[in-house]
């Protein structure tokens, strides 16, 4: 392993410095009422120093779901032991609690989903479980992994927009009511007679 250089270090610390001061500045004061400026000063660097690490605000969240996600994503996999059921449900769990802790940048990721830029950490993971869930036959193969993962996860960000838009309900109870419709389906069962 190479020890970084001095150079290396001094960038990885100026980008982080940047990334934890525009983030203090969007908890304490909302991520639109927070200009780039701000951030700059804050940080004590120039805008063009700005620039050299984030495209835009955007980008500064983005880069924090990404780091929160794959968060999520390593806390999974350190649960095999775990039914797909309760994999699933705990990663949807977790997945609610940094959308609700983090409302309006949670808000700035799902709005810039389609960007180039998207994490698809949460989509991989999802994919990873469903999988695995496929293999030990606790989940139908009749479908594509990437398929099923897609859905889901277009069932927990529809979720959360409804959520986020109409301020009521609880996010928790409705991503755990998307997660039985996608396991269980909405088909009546038979008794047997």
């Amino acid at each position: 392993m190479t020890e970084m250089s001095r150079r290396e270090r001094k960038k990885k610390e100026t980008r982080e410095r940047i990334f934890s001061n525009a983030m203090q500045l969007f908890r304490l004061n909302g991520f639109t009422a927070t200009s780039v400026d701000q951030i700059t000063q804050r940080a004590d660097v120039g805008k063009g120093t700005f620039y050299n690490y984030f495209s835009t605000k955007e980008a500064v969240v983005l880069e924090f779901s990404r780091r929160s996600w794959q968060d999520l994503v390593d806390k999974g996999r350190q649960q095999p032991s775990m039914s797909t059921r309760q994999r699933l449900g705990n990663l949807l769990y977790d997945w609610a609690e940094f959308m609700i802790k983090d409302r309006e940048i949670a808000w700035v990721t799902v709005r810039n989903r389609e960007g180039a830029n998207y994490d698809l950490s949460l989509h991989y993971a999802l994919m990873a479980i469903i999988t695995v869930g496929q293999q030990n036959c606790e989940i139908s193969g009749e479908f594509d992994p990437a398929f099923l993962a897609e859905s889901l996860e277009g069932m927990m960000v529809q979720h959360f927009i409804r959520w986020f838009v109409s301020g009521i309900g609880d996010l928790h109870e409705e991503l755990n009511h998307a997660l039985l419709v996608f396991l269980d389906g909405l088909s009546e069962k038979k008794q047997e007679a």
